[in-house]
């Protein structure tokens, strides 16, 4: 948009002394139309069009710059609006860029008399203090053993310790373990008998039964 200046403006110092001057100005998303030179297939005839309505095509990935790329389409006639030609980007390079020449030269021979790495990179590699590590250094398996032995040890002194109640029931088992199994004498014997007939005989009176049978109940 060309804007007047005003010549209070324009002083000494200001190079462009043009009294008229364009000025950027911004435009409406819905003002862009796509405009796309057509060819009538019945006339021959090219114009400029503007697109409505365009619709993706088929999603092409590409795995080794990671990028994506798909056709435009106008639905209806099936033809491919190309995309906006995009100037390469230009690399420029510096002192301090490092060549190709010697990028490509070998400079890492691997030999038996060193190992290839530093021994601390294998704890980069594989977390020393993961749950799941399955290898471990025989320092700290050695210490684990000897935390597991502490506990054993632990446990049994634990059951070496007696209470006073449990040394008077460990006398008492060893008094009845040298006496050895009872037995029973005949007096023994016909005094259990006793008991057990005096039992079954207050049982059987209280259920309304004597020795002689059931008493008929008369009216």
């Amino acid at each position: 948009m060309d804007v007047a200046v005003p010549q209070w403006m324009i002083t000494a110092e200001d190079p462009d002394k043009r009294p008229v001057r364009s000025v950027e100005q911004p435009v409406s998303i819905n003002s862009v139309r796509l405009v796309y030179p057509l060819t009538d297939p019945e006339t021959g005839v090219t114009r400029d069009v503007i697109v409505k309505k365009l619709i993706n095509g088929r999603i092409w990935h590409d795995r080794h710059t990671g990028s994506k790329k798909w056709s435009r389409i106008i639905p209806g006639l099936g033809i491919k609006v190309p995309w906006p030609k995009t100037e390469p980007k230009e690399h420029k390079d510096y002192a301090n860029d490092t060549l190709r020449l010697d990028v490509e030269v070998k400079s890492f021979v691997p030999t038996l008399l060193r190992p290839p790495m530093p021994s601390t990179v294998i704890d980069e590699l594989r977390n020393k203090y993961s749950i799941f590590r399955t290898r471990h250094d025989p320092e700290y398996i050695e210490a684990k053993m000897k935390e597991d032995q502490e506990k054993e040890d632990k446990m049994k002194l634990v059951e070496q310790m007696r209470t006073p109640l449990k040394e008077i029931n460990r006398k008492e088992r060893k008094m009845r373990k040298a006496t050895g199994k009872g037995k029973l004498t005949p007096e023994m014997l016909e005094k259990i008998g006793q008991l057990i007939a005096k039992k079954r005989q207050l049982t059987l009176e209280a259920a309304g039964v004597s020795r002689e049978g059931p008493q008929a109940v008369t009216a």
